[in-house]
């Protein structure tokens, strides 16, 4: 009698389940994993933006502001607490925090994905940084998705150094100094 290689289709449609339930316990996962890694770039992005604009104040020995920006060449100043259509860096030149006629723009960051947001309880349109490196404005950021706390990230902006918020109760919600974000709409 001749052996017979190959599989059954009993055995293929079993493999094929079997695969199909690895595969819905997967994906949840690996999209919480996405929306966690996102965060944690856009919160990166953000820290590096202000070191950037802090380490350029007292290179150039000059005021250097950041603002929120929905177009790349003007700062707005609509929804002061809403930073997630991008920001750029300037140098400012008479200390104002606006980007004047004769500033120039240093750096452009781009508007965030849809679902993720970037949240500032400074209720200001800038942050700037004097030729000392150091800023009148603190206070701090949230940047989440879907508007959720649950897993959010944040920065805080203190007069010399800013840093990133821990979660020390780990709650999964960044602390800004004594206590959790109380919103990402308005951290």
């Amino acid at each position: 009698m001749k052996s017979q290689i190959g599989v059954t289709l009993i055995e293929l449609i079993i493999t094929l389940a079997v695969a199909a339930i690895l595969t819905s316990l997967a994906v949840p996962s690996f999209r919480q994993a996405m929306v966690s890694n996102r965060l944690t770039s856009i919160n990166n992005e953000f820290m590096g933006a202000i070191n950037f604009v802090r380490a350029e104040a007292i290179k150039r020995g000059q005021s250097i502001s950041l603002c929120k920006s929905t177009t790349g060449d003007a700062c707005s100043t609509v929804n002061t607490t809403f930073w997630e259509n991008g920001w750029i860096a300037f140098a400012d030149n008479n200390a104002n925090g606006d980007l004047d006629v004769g500033e120039a723009v240093l750096q452009v960051w781009p508007s965030l994905p849809q679902l993720y947001t970037l949240r500032s309880t400074t209720f200001s349109d800038f942050i700037r940084y004097n030729p000392q490196g150091a800023t009148t404005t603190t206070g701090s950021f949230a940047v989440c998705h879907n508007s959720e706390e649950e897993g959010a990230k944040a920065v805080i902006i203190t007069r010399l150094r800013p840093r990133i918020a821990e979660d020390s109760n780990n709650d999964s919600i960044p602390e800004t100094d004594a206590a959790n974000i109380n919103s990402c709409e308005s951290p």
